[in-house]
């Protein structure tokens, strides 16, 4: 069994999914607020995310391939499930990196703007209450979004390749 791990594909799926992530944020929130769409920000976000997830998708399956060309063709259950999943924490690590940056040195209001949007949200719904203000504080802060980047790019990275895993192996 070879054990280089795809480290280049790794790398390239974290860098395109972190500016990928902030840039697209950033410019659809922007066009929304101007054109008037009236999208909770929280939404934009969420949908970027769900576009993330297929550019994830497509690297991990990137770095399966890599991984079967550098064992002539091979590619066990096992090899292909590791190279998607040290994919998906490499990306996590890089994504919550670009999500700290962002936080702190792009956007500083960027916590502030996230709960007040998410205020409007809750008291149009009649469901503003302390603590909903306090989870989303906490949801919306530079830690917060370091976590969520994290594990939420580890943990879907895992399922991602557990399941493409069973295509992309070398049948027997």
């Amino acid at each position: 069994m070879n054990n280089k791990y795809p480290i280049k594909q790794a790398l390239v799926t974290g860098i395109v999914i972190g500016v990928f992530s902030i840039t697209a944020f950033s410019i659809v929130d922007g066009l929304n607020h101007s054109k008037g769409w009236g999208y909770n920000p929280a939404s934009i976000r969420g949908i970027i995310g769900l576009v993330v997830l297929v550019i994830l998708g497509a690297g991990i399956y990137s770095a399966m391939q890599a991984v079967k060309r550098g064992n002539n063709g091979t590619l066990t259950y096992k090899q292909a499930f590791l190279s998607g999943l040290f994919t998906g924490i490499v990306t996590g690590v890089i994504t919550a990196i670009c999500g700290a940056v962002y936080c702190t040195l792009i956007n500083p209001g960027y916590a502030a703007y996230m709960v007040a949007e998410g205020k409007k949200a809750l008291e149009a719904q009649g469901a503003l209450t302390d603590n909903a203000v306090t989870a989303l504080q906490q949801q919306f802060s530079t830690g917060g979004q370091v976590v969520q980047a994290l594990i939420g790019q580890t943990v879907c990275g895992a399922v991602i390749s557990a399941i493409m895993s069973i295509f992309t192996r070398t049948k027997k």
